[in-house]
């Protein structure tokens, strides 16, 4: 079972303020010296009264999504979907939409908890294609053209799935995805960026299964595939930004986002044998691809720093199979990443 869960989420707005630089003179001569006029160039701000549009969204509360099938026998093709998603905005390409985003300004502060849980309750129960998803969004925004974001998201998200079978259950072709995504965003061409993120993120997948073991249906998983879908995959995201053009700078920081991952597989029992199976768990902040920097701002926002970013980071990847059967063709990826700008090589 290959059903990739593909998560997109684009963020973010506000107008970011320019600072303008005025000195004073009251020299020796004792004559008045007018002040020095400030640097020509395009400043950090966009105005609201243009034939762009211009969006603002806040959002504070509580979101719960919660799926729960237990007491089974046997389950066979399975499917749990859990998701919050709050602060939202999607714009085709400019000539579908015939829209162009100016002043894009996102809050958040809320408690967003998704749950899949699946538990057998007899002796040896037994689960086929089984498949969880539990994911939580905030902030997102994609469009051609976005001229000025801000994003603040603030609060926690828990994602978690959990899959508890029984002494003598065998697991066969299971997939867990834990996602948890603040502050991200997409577009053509972008002016300035401003992300700011203060939030929890627990992403976790939980595997319990008995002498039976597990095996994924067909041929042996080629982990190096590029659509290759891991078993349990736990990713926490905050402040993400990919562009073809940035005209201006970006800001991005996050002082407080603590952010856990972890996947956790036991199987209980007497030499039950572990095949095709696969561990991912990955952190990310304050992440930037752009394709081409074109600043037509000259050194008026963020000290002159086209690209800045600031984070004080706590994150944690952590997989765990135990088992004392046999283990064959299995992966473990761990993964933090804080703090990262990616320019590509142009294709000629």
């Amino acid at each position: 079972m290959h059903k990739s869960v593909f998560i997109g989420a684009l963020l973010t707005t506000t107008v970011l303020g320019a600072s303008s630089a005025y000195a004073g003179n009251h020299g020796g001569g004792g004559g008045y010296h007018p002040p020095i006029p400030p640097v020509p160039g395009v400043p950090c701000t966009t105005s609201y009264c243009t034939d762009a549009a211009d969006f603002d969204q806040r959002l504070e509360g509580l979101f719960k999504a919660i799926n729960l099938i237990v007491d089974v026998d046997d389950a066979t093709a399975i499917v749990q979907e859990a998701i919050n998603a709050g602060n939202l905005i999607s714009v085709g390409d400019a000539e579908a939409a015939a829209i162009d985003l100016a002043n894009v300004h996102q809050y958040g502060d809320v408690y967003q908890f998704a749950l899949n849980k699946l538990e057998g309750d007899g002796w040896a129960s037994d689960f086929t294609d089984v498949t969880q998803s539990a994911t939580n969004v905030l902030n997102s925004i994609s469009g051609d053209v976005v001229t000025a974001v801000e994003q603040t998201a603030e609060g926690s998200q828990t994602a978690k799935n959990k899959i508890i079978g029984t002494y003598g259950s065998t697991f066969v072709d299971l997939e867990q995805a834990a996602t948890n995504v603040v502050n991200t965003v997409t577009a053509g061409t972008s002016k300035t960026i401003e992300q700011v993120a203060h939030a929890d993120q627990n992403a976790s997948n939980l595997i319990i299964g008995g002498w039976g073991g597990y095996d994924n249906i067909g041929a042996d998983v080629d982990w190096d595939a590029e659509d290759v879908t891991y078993t349990q995959a736990a990713l926490n995201a905050a402040n993400l930004i990919s562009l073809e053009k940035l005209t201006g700078a970006i800001t991005q920081d996050v002082s407080y986002n603590p952010q856990q991952a972890l996947n956790t597989a036991i199987f209980h029992g007497y030499d039950p044998d572990v095949y095709d199976f696969g561990q991912s768990a990955t952190n990310v902040i304050n992440s930037v691809t752009v394709g081409e920097i074109d600043p037509t701002i000259k050194c008026t926002c963020y000290d002159g720093w086209e690209i800045q970013q600031d984070a004080y980071a706590f994150q944690l990847s952590k997989n765990l199979l135990s088992t004392m059967g046999d283990v064959t063709n299995t992966v473990q990826s761990a993964t933090n990443i804080a703090n990262s700008i990616s320019i590509p090589t142009p294709t000629p």
